[in-house]
C-alpha cells in the first residue's frame, strides 16, 4: 500500500472527528422513499434516484446459470458481456457500447476494480453476499468514482442487520448428460436482538467445464473454476456511529484452448502451426501438442472496506469510507510467454452533508486513489539485457488521484435538481515506459428529475467522465511479445447526455431512453510493419449513441411480461478501434409467471446480424494460414465470417417451493443450442498481422456455450 503521509495525516483527522460525534437523530437521506402496494409492481427505473438508475432483476441472482457479475448483467438493457478471446476467456461488460475499459465497478460505492481487472476480473466478481445491483449508464454517473466513462455498476452487499441465512446449489449438464457446471454457496450469520450488530460470513465456489461444440478438440470456451470468502460486520456504537467493515476474497482460474486442458507448467516456445489442424484448417481437428493452445490465467483478489457514518444532529451526517484491494495475476499463453503483476489499490472518501432545510442539502468530500502495479515475465521482461535495443520494458505503474467534489441538491414536490463539481489532479508515471501525466481536471454532473404527475416522469443528466489509460499489455492480449511503445499524453475523456422518460401504473411500465457520449483521446494500440505497437491516443472524437425502449405489463396478479428494444449507433472510425464486435441491435421479451407455490421464467432474445469486417482486426481472422513471408494477404484464403448471421437465444426455469424453507428448480439455458461454432464459425483463427499469422481465440461474434440442463436446490433457516 503505497500512500503520502499529508494522506494518512487527513484520514486520521477525519477519523477523529467521526469518533468524537456525539449527537444522534432521525436524518433523511436524500432519496423519495417509496412504497409499493401489494399487486402492484415498479419500473426497474429507480425513482429513488436523480441520475437515472436501473436496478437487476432480483429473480436473476436466483439462476443457476448466473455464477458471476457477467453472468448477472448479460442481457440487462444497455449493457453487454462481450467475450474477446475464447482461449483466455477474457470479458469486457460494456455500458451503452463503450469499451470494457470505460466500465467502472463499485462496492459499496468504493471504486475498487481498476482497468486492470477489466479483463479477468469480471469473472473474479462473486454473486456471494449481493443485496442488489445498480447500473448507472453515463460518463460521471458516480461522483465518489473517478474513472466513470461508460457507466457504473454499483455492488450493494448483504447487510448484516438484515439479511437471510441460505445453502444454495446447482448442477447443470449438457444434451450428453456430461457434467458442464457446479455452484455451491453458503451465506450465514448472526443479528442481536436489538439490532445493534450483526455479523454475516459466507463462502462459495463455481465452475463451468470448456465448451467443444464442434468437435475438433479445440474449446470455444475454457474451463473456468471459482472460489470466494465473504465476512461483514455492522456495528451500532451508542447512538451516533454506524459502522461497516467488509472483508472479501476471490480466487479464479480459467484455463483454455484445448477442451480437455491441462494447467501448463512452463511456457511452450513452439506456438501452433498448420500441421497442427487438419487441412491448416483451424475449423477442423486440432492434432498438435495440445500446450501448443493452452491458456492458463489465475486471478486472486483480497478487498477491506471500513465505512463509519456518524449523524453529528439532525441535519448532518459524516461519512468516511477506507478500502484496500490487492490483485496478483499469473498467466501463461499460448503466443509462448508468461505473464504476472500486483496490483494494490487504497482508496479513502470523506464527505460532510449538511441538510439546509426539508428540499435542499449540500455535501462537500474529499477523496484519494493510490494504485500501484508491478509486473514481471521471464520470457518477456527478462529475455535481454537492460540495454539491449529489444529489450522490452515492465509495464509498471504509480498512479494518484486526488480530488474534492461537491454537490448541491433541490428537492421540491414535482422536481429535483443535482449539481455536482469534482476537481481531480491525476499523477500517472509509467515508471520504465519514460511517460507521465499529470494533469487537473474539472469534472461537472447535473440531474433534473421532474415528475409531470404521479405517473409520468422524465429525468435528464450530463455528465464529463474521464479514465487514466493505464495498462497496455493485457489490452493488447498478447501482440506485444516483440515489444510495445507509450506516447499516452491525455486522459481519456466522455461528455455524456441522458434522457428517460418513464410512464409508470400499477399494472405495468413503459420507459424511453436516450444515451449520448462524446468521446474524445481514446487509447489504442497502433501496429506498424517491424514496429513495436504504439499506444497512443486518438486524434479523432467519437460520438456514440444509444436508445432503448422497455415495457412491463402485468397480465394477471401473477404474470408479468417485460420486452425492450436495443439501438446501439457508432461511427466507423470508432468500430475500428473495439477489439471486439459490439452488439447494434437487440430485442428481449421476458415472461415471469407465479402460481401457488410454482414460478415459471422465460426470456428469448433476437439479436440481428452484423458486418464484423467493420469491427477491429476481423478482416485480417483467416481460416487458413497463409505461410509466405511476403507482406501481403493471398486474396484467395478463406477467411472467417465477415457477417455474423441472426440469431435466437431462449432460456427457461421452473421452480417449486417445497416448503417454506426449500426450494427447488430446473433451468434450461440456450434451448436451441445456438452457437457460432454450430454454425460453422468457430473463435479460433489465424490472425493476420502483415507478414505472418499466428493462432488466436479472438473470432468472437456470438454465444459459445451450448443447451445446458440445471438441477438447483435452495435452503433458507
Amino acid at each position: 500500500m503505497f500512500i503520502t503521509k499529508s494522506s494518512i495525516k487527513l484520514l486520521t483527522l477525519s477519523l477523529t472527528i467521526l469518533v468524537q460525534a456525539t449527537a444522534w437523530a432521525q436524518y433523511s437521506t436524500g432519496e423519495i422513499l417509496i412504497e409499493e402496494s401489494k399487486g402492484e409492481i415498479s419500473s426497474p427505473i429507480s425513482k429513488q434516484k436523480s441520475f437515472k438508475t436501473e436496478k437487476v432483476a432480483s429473480e436473476k441472482f436466483d439462476d443457476p446459470f448466473r455464477q458471476s457479475l457477467a453472468d448477472l448483467v448479460k442481457d440487462q438493457v444497455g449493457v453487454d458481456t462481450q467475450v474477446y478471446c475464447a482461449n483466455c476467456g477474457a470479458k469486457r461488460l460494456t455500458i451503452n457500447g463503450l469499451k470494457g475499459e470505460h466500465t467502472s465497478i463499485l462496492i459499496d460505492g468504493l471504486p475498487l476494480h481498476s482497468a486492470v481487472g477489466s479483463f479477468y476480473g469480471v469473472d473474479s466478481v462473486p454473486l456471494l453476499g449481493l443485496k442488489q445491483v445498480e447500473v448507472m449508464r453515463g460518463a460521471g454517473a458516480a461522483l465518489s468514482n473517478p474513472e466513470s466513462i461508460g457507466g457504473t455498476l454499483n455492488l450493494i452487499t448483504v447487510d448484516p442487520l438484515n439479511f437471510t441465512s441460505k445453502i444454495r446449489t446447482s448442477f447443470g449438464v449438457d444434451d450428453q448428460i456430461d457434467r458442464q457446471s457446479q455452484n455451491y454457496n453458503l451465506l450465514v450469520g448472526k443479528t442481536s436482538e436489538n439490532k445493534k450488530w450483526g455479523v454475516v460470513v459466507g463462502g462459495s465456489f463455481t465452475r463451468n467445464e470448456t465448451w467443444d461444440e464442434d468437435n475438433n478438440k479445440v474449446a470455444e470456451l475454457p474451463q473456468r473454476e471459482g472460489k470466494s470468502l465473504l465476512a461483514k460486520g455492522r456495528f451500532l456504537l451508542g447512538r451516533n456511529l454506524d459502522v461497516s467493515l467488509r472483508l472479501g476474497y476471490s480466487d479464479i482460474e480459467i484455463l483454455g484452448g484445448f477442451h480437455n486442458p491441462v494447467k501448463p507448467t512452463i511456457v511452450r516456445p513452439i506456438a501452433a502451426s498448420q500441421s497442427d489442424f487438419t487441412d491448416g484448417d483451424v475449423d477442423k481437428n486440432f492434432n498438435g501438442d495440445p500446450q501448443k493452445i493452452t491458456d492458463w490465467v489465475n486471478l486472486e483478489r483480497l478487498e477491506e472496506a471500513l465505512t463509519i457514518t456518524s449523524i453529528m444532529n439532525e441535519n448532518t451526517i459524516i461519512e468516511a469510507k477506507l478500502a484496500h484491494s490487492r490483485q496478483e495475476q499469473k498467466s501463461i499463453y499460448q503466443h509462448g510467454f508468461d505473464y504476472a503483476h500486483i496490483d494494490n489499490l487504497f482508496i479513502g472518501d470523506i464527505n460532510i452533508e449538511h441538510f439546509i432545510s426539508d428540499t435542499l442539502s449540500i455535501k462537500a468530500g474529499v477523496f484519494l486513489k493510490d494504485e500501484r502495479l508491478r509486473s514481471a515475465s521471464t520470457t518477456l521482461f527478462d529475455r535481454y539485457q537492460p540495454n539491449d535495443p529489444n529489450d522490452i520494458q515492465k509495464d509498471n505503474f504509480d498512479y494518484q488521484s486526488k480530488a474534492l467534489y461537491s454537490e448541491l441538491s433541490l428537492m421540491q414536490k414535482d422536481w429535483e435538481v443535482n449539481f455536482s463539481l469534482r476537481a481531480d489532479h491525476i499523477d500517472i508515471n509509467w515508471l520504465e515506459l519514460t511517460n507521465e501525466i499529470s494533469e487537473w481536471v474539472l469534472a461537472p454532473r447535473f440531474n433534473l428529475t421532474y415528475n409531470f404527475n404521479e405517473h409520468l416522469t422524465q429525468k435528464f443528466s450530463y455528465g464529463l467522465g474521464y479514465r487514466a489509460p493505464l495498462t497496455f499489455f493485457e489490452s493488447g492480449h498478447g501482440n506485444e511479445e516483440n515489444g510495445y511503445e507509450v506516447a499516452i499524453t491525455n486522459l481519456e475523456k466522455a461528455h455524456s447526455l441522458v434522457y428517460s422518460l418513464s410512464y409508470n401504473l400499477p399494472s405495468g411500465y413503459a420507459t424511453a431512453g436516450i444515451h449520448y457520449t462524446h468521446l474524445k483521446n481514446m487509447a489504442y494500440g497502433f501496429e506498424e510493419f517491424n514496429q513495436p505497437i504504439k499506444y497512443r491516443n486518438s486524434n479523432e472524437d467519437y460520438d456514440i449513441l444509444v436508445s432503448d425502449f422497455l415495457f412491463g405489463h402485468k397480465i394477471s396478479e401473477d404474470w408479468l411480461v417485460e420486452a425492450s428494444l436495443e439501438f446501439f449507433k457508432y461511427q466507423g472510425g470508432y468500430k475500428r478501434r473495439l477489439p471486439t464486435a459490439a452488439i447494434e441491435k437487440r430485442a428481449t421479451i421476458k415472461s415471469n409467471l407465479k402460481r401457488g407455490k410454482w414460478n415459471h421464467q422465460f426470456s428469448a432474445q433476437f439479436v440481428p446480424g452484423r458486418n464484423l469486417s467493420n469491427y477491429g482486426r476481423y478482416a485480417d481472422h483467416l481460416r487458413v494460414r497463409n505461410q509466405s513471408q511476403e507482406p501481403l494477404l493471398d486474396s484467395s484464403l478463406p477467411r472467417k465470417k465477415q457477417d455474423a448471421p441472426s440469431f435466437f437465444l431462449f432460456d427457461t426455469s421452473l421452480s417449486y417451493n417445497w416448503n417454506e424453507v426449500l426450494k427447488v428448480s430446473l433451468s434450461i439455458q440456450n434451448i436451441l443450442d445456438y452457437t457460432q461454432a454450430g454454425d460453422g464459425d468457430s473463435p479460433a483463427t489465424w490472425h493476420w498481422h502483415f507478414n505472418h499469422a499466428h493462432y488466436d481465440g479472438l473470432h468472437t461474434w456470438g454465444p459459445n456455450s451450448g443447451r445446458q440442463f440445471a438441477l438447483g436446490l435452495e435452503y433458507t433457516f
